[in-house]
């Protein structure tokens, strides 16, 4: 028989063993290895201390980033894998990956993201901004967090970041645009919102939506006459090439976001769902920042270039605004009502108010 001492010994070599296996398995070394998926459409990016390759409003920018954080902070528990240059399909294709839960994440623009949330037509009155700073304030405060409470509501995708991206403009291959007029009659290429169809329908064009990743052959091949885009985005797809005539009237502002699939969120631990927060709130900066420089280095650039940089004068620009702000504003309350839209009214005039005083 088996004395009391050696049981009361067994026993706590047991628990001991236990303990010590417990500690083990929990230690990172033993984690369980969380993979993060994450999409975009755009050009891989390649910035470091000896090269460049321009990208510097690449979306892959935001999930470099993103990566980079987050698997140093969770000591590699955490692994992320970035599917860049629509490897997963075009931005809508994307939306619905990450609402369905097939995709963890994306870093899209919100182009698309009015067919599937309507509401989110009233960001993309023109003018509705007076500069990036009010749109940011307006995008961080409380109209903001209402806007991500009705997407994650609609289609179970938590916003955890807004990005400026930048201002859309009107490009062409034949045709210099000064004021709206200059456009009439040529076929534009534009994103899949229905807002940006009405926008550039008032300019007498004949919108277009084509996917990003066909603009270059639709030009090439003369299907569309221009495109409506961000200048730090054509020399990606190689439309540079194609491309002679740009305007900087700035009329629609492109935002993105870094998101997240609602459920997927929700089984991480509390301090992993930190860590994703924080790592896509540094990704966001670095990105934005990026954007910002890199539209200045290509409008430069282009000009060296010999491209036609048309930045219209004060007469001009009040031609857009008088074209395109108010038409707009009732067009997208038709479609969504005007609670949305009045809320962010008041929202920008507030930010300009606290930013820039009466």
């Amino acid at each position: 028989m088996i004395s009391t001492a050696k049981k009361v010994d067994i026993l706590s070599m047991g628990i001991i063993f236990i303990v010590f296996f417990g500690i083990l398995i929990s230690s990172p070394v033993f984690a369980k290895v969380i993979t993060i998926k994450i999409g975009n459409v755009d050009t891989i990016a390649k910035i470091d201390l000896n090269e460049s390759n321009g990208e510097f409003a690449s979306q892959d920018l935001k999930c470099q980033s993103f990566k980079r954080f987050i698997e140093e902070s969770s000591g590699g528990r955490i692994e992320v894998k970035i599917f860049p240059n629509a490897q997963l399909g075009g931005e809508r294709e994307m939306w619905e990956m990450t609402k369905q839960g097939s995709l963890e994440m994306n870093a899209c623009s919100t182009s698309p993201l009015p067919n599937f949330v309507p509401e989110v037509m009233a960001i993309h009155i023109p003018y509705i901004f007076k500069d990036s700073n009010v749109a940011l304030k307006v995008m961080e405060g409380p109209f903001g967090q209402e806007l991500n409470a009705l997407i994650l509501k609609k289609l179970g995708v938590r916003v955890l970041q807004w990005q400026h991206e930048t201002e859309y403009n009107f490009m062409t291959v034949k045709q210099s645009v000064r004021v709206p007029e200059d456009l009439k009659g040529l076929k534009i290429r534009v994103v899949e919102n229905p807002a940006i169809v009405e926008l550039t329908k008032l300019t007498g064009a004949a919108p277009t939506p084509i996917p990003f990743s066909e603009v270059y052959t639709s030009l090439q091949q003369g299907v569309v006459d221009g495109v409506s885009t961000g200048i730090v985005f054509i020399k990606g797809i190689g439309v540079d090439k194609l491309i002679n005539h740009i305007s900087v009237a700035d009329p629609w502002m492109g935002w993105g976001v870094i998101c997240i699939n609602e459920a997927f969120y929700q089984s991480l631990s509390p301090n992993d769902r930190y860590l994703v927060q924080e790592a896509a709130a540094r990704a966001s900066k670095s990105y934005q920042g990026m954007a910002y420089w890199g539209r200045d280095l290509w409008i430069e650039y282009f000009k060296k270039e010999g491209k036609d940089i048309q930045v219209p004068d004060v007469e001009a620009k009040a031609k857009w605004s008088q074209t395109l702000k108010s038409h707009m504003t009732e067009f997208i309350k038709k479609q969504i009502g005007s609670e949305w839209v009045d809320k962010v009214i008041k929202a920008s005039e507030a930010a300009e108010k606290q930013l820039y005083g009466e």
